[in-house]
């Protein structure tokens, strides 16, 4: 695995964790907030890891079905999402929206433009050679729509540059396990007992 992908798929979940542990929350919360079709998420685990690591499959995937991997990725999460948004508290629901609305900038940038597009300054700024094209990146030109929606934002620790969408996707990933974690603390809090009122 490598540390760009580490950190754009598995860092948000785990700081969130730490995080959830650091405001008095616990993992038992996951339990207090009922998690549907949870084999969904797993899904577009798989199906994210595929895309960077089996080229092979991403070719037959993209080039052959003429599907994008990436919105795989995306109709997958929208559609676990949507089973369990309606169902959470409301401050959970909105963390998902935040979830929801970043995936949806990615898929509405990448669905106009064919692929993602990038800032060449921001991808030299990481020292990335700017100007260079992949299957899913594509520098940014005077005919790129949308453009402040594409990876804009220099991200120097990892070499990548991130989209306003990566930025609500990861906070909103991050909120929503820290305040699932934080149920157990609000949900479990024993009630003081009853004083009896003093006999004469």
């Amino acid at each position: 695995m490598s540390f760009s992908f580490f950190v754009l798929t598995v860092a948000p979940p785990v700081a969130g964790v730490l995080l959830g542990y650091l405001c008095g929350g616990r993992l038992a919360g996951f339990r207090a907030v009922r998690i549907r079709a949870l084999w969904l998420v797993w899904l577009a685990a798989a199906v994210q890891f595929t895309q960077y690591f089996a080229p092979g499959v991403r070719h037959v995937v993209e080039d052959v079905a003429g599907i994008p991997m990436l919105a795989l990725v995306f109709a997958i999460v929208f559609g676990w999402l949507a089973i369990n948004l309606r169902h959470w508290p409301a401050a959970i629901r909105l963390a998902g929206a935040a979830i929801v609305l970043g995936a949806s900038m990615n898929a509405l940038v990448i669905g106009l433009n064919g692929r993602m597009p990038y800032d060449p300054a921001a991808s030299a700024a990481v020292g990335n050679a700017p100007g260079l094209e992949g299957p899913k990146n594509a520098p940014a030109g005077a005919g790129t729509r949308l453009a402040p929606l594409g990876d804009i934002i220099a991200v120097p620790l990892i070499r990548k540059v991130a989209s306003p969408g990566d930025v609500l996707i990861s906070g909103g990933t991050v909120a929503l396990v820290v305040l699932v974690m934080r149920r157990t603390r609000r949900d479990h809090v024993t009630p003081a007992p009853a004083v009896a009122p003093a006999t004469v």
